[in-house]
């Protein structure tokens, strides 16, 4: 008897196994999984659990891969009431949510206009007024029909971005797999500087420079993350050089230009594919237009930072001014407080 309770009592004390990992060319990008579980067999098995999600989900949404049912979905441009898999519709009622809620801020069919963009850094010149108002009229008619038995129709010919939601989506959903295996105290999984923590861990995460490309460069500020997620948009290191002059990659689908007076935006929300969404939203809305936004969206929270280097914060951001110590500059990486 005396050994059964030694044993408990073993068990009880030992302290939580704590898995870190790190995969490239997931989702487009670096992955990060980090797991804090009882056992090592219990962290691996979320882990395993946590990839096998993320690989079904991109057979779903990558819009890469022709065999994707995203793109076999586009390949049937016109076809009525196409049967869609749970995943997609959702994915694509939430692009419909984000589009009609930022008044066209948000905007599926954008990439039509980044690939105007990239032409002209081919050609060395922006593209003509009239070229991005043809673009932008475009946008104006709904790319796509959700009929109430989960089929829908394509209306748009162009290239339909999802990325600002998928990418989110997939985290969230890898996140939530794993934390409910047996053993899970606390999960972490980050696609990019986009994330999601589930349990009882939290993170401090160090926000880049919106600035400079550098990754050495002192962080802009950090932000504790604890069961949220947190999602960012800057120009630094994405965009389009059209004759010597850099331009945001984010395009604001209104008037077919760059963002350019907000190079950074941080947002911490309840999912992932929220921050996500809003991190595209208010970079290109503008501090005044998306703090009035955020005030609407409980759990929530922002960071906006100007071209002028001014910064805007909602009321209930948790980040702290950009003093952090040396030692910590040029690691981006979030890593996870057991408990």
């Amino acid at each position: 008897m005396s050994d059964v309770i030694l044993k408990v009592l073993g068990r009880a004390l030992r302290g939580p196994h704590r898995l870190h990992a790190t995969y490239e060319r997931l989702l487009g990008t670096e992955v990060e999984v980090q797991v804090v579980a009882r056992t090592a067999e219990q962290a691996h098995h979320a882990e395993q659990a946590a990839l096998t999600e993320i690989e079904r989900l991109t057979g779903v949404l990558n819009r890469f891969d022709p065999h994707s049912e995203l793109r076999r979905w586009q390949a049937r441009l016109g076809d009525t009431h196409v049967p869609l898999s749970l995943e997609l519709l959702h994915v694509l009622r939430l692009a419909d949510h984000w589009r009609t809620l930022s008044g066209g801020a948000f905007h599926p069919g954008a990439d039509a206009l980044g690939a105007l963009w990239q032409q002209a850094q081919v050609l060395g010149a922006p593209p003509s007024a009239e070229l991005l108002a043809r673009g932008v009229s475009a946008l104006r008619a709904a790319p796509w029909t959700l009929h109430a038995d989960g089929s829908a129709t394509l209306h748009a010919g162009g290239p339909l971005g999802l990325n600002a939601l998928a990418k989110g989506y997939v985290v969230d959903r890898a996140a939530l797999v794993a934390s409910r295996c047996a053993g899970v105290r606390s999960v972490l999984i980050n696609a990019g500087g986009d994330l999601r923590v589930i349990g009882a861990a939290q993170v401090n995460v160090l926000i880049a420079d919106p600035f400079t490309a550098r990754d050495d460069a002192p962080p802009a500020g950090r932000v504790r993350v604890k069961n949220q997620a947190l999602a960012t948009s800057g120009r630094a290191h994405r965009g389009f050089q059209v004759n010597g002059t850099h331009y945001s990659h984010v395009i604001d689908p209104r008037s077919g230009q760059p963002v350019q007076d907000v190079p950074g935006v941080t947002i911490t929300a309840p999912e992932c594919v929220t921050a996500d969404a809003l991190a595209t939203i208010l970079s290109v809305l503008g501090p005044q237009a998306g703090l009035t936004l955020m005030r609407t969206l409980p759990g929530c929270e922002a960071l906006i930072i100007t071209a002028a280097g001014q910064r805007h914060a909602t009321p209930g951001w948790r980040g702290t001014d950009p003093q952090v110590p040396p030692a910590a500059r040029g690691q981006r990486r979030a890593l996870l407080t057991a408990r």
